[in-house]
């Protein structure tokens, strides 16, 4: 079986018109980045039908992406993740475009490295999220033993590195 083969980010954008005239509208305008990607926010959601927060994921199992495993995953957490692993790159228009290409093309970030740098992976329980805001989110790595409470997150997923 050949590998499934994916557009890169900007071949998805020039792909679809009508969010490369979107993308292009917000980046012209006078709006913050900031407001740009709220916007930008809530027009993919409501455009590709993504999951905002982790409460609109009604299924958590793996499913066959093609030649991979994917599990599906709220823009919320992919923010918080790409914040985890890039620290640097917190443009939130890079963010929320980013995490809707990763949940639209079913392509997870591989956390391992990153983590390896906090604990063990015998020693993670999991990944606690916390944040009001989505721009907020933080991606928390919960220790065996410790209380994914007890460190300010709102929710909380027992991880299953694949």
């Amino acid at each position: 079986m050949q590998p499934k083969s994916w557009p890169s980010l900007e071949e998805w954008v020039e792909s679809e018109q009508s969010l490369q005239q979107k993308i292009t509208e917000l980046y012209e305008s006078d709006l913050s980045p900031e407001e740009q990607a709220r916007e930008a926010l809530s027009y993919l959601v409501d455009r590709y039908q993504l999951p905002l927060t982790p409460l609109d994921i009604e299924d958590r199992e793996w499913e066959n992406a093609g030649d991979s495993w994917y599990q599906p995953v709220s823009m919320f957490e992919l923010i918080a993740q790409l914040k985890f692993v890039e620290p640097k790159n917190n443009d939130p228009r890079y963010l929320v475009l980013q995490s809707a290409y990763l949940i639209k093309h079913k392509l997870i970030i591989d956390l391992s490295q990153k983590l390896g740098d906090f604990l063990d992976a015998d020693d993670l329980q999991g990944l606690g999220y916390r944040g009001q805001d989505i721009f907020e989110a933080e991606l928390i790595p919960i220790k065996t033993g410790e209380s994914w409470t007890d460190k300010g997150c709102t929710y909380f997923i027992k991880e299953q590195l694949q």
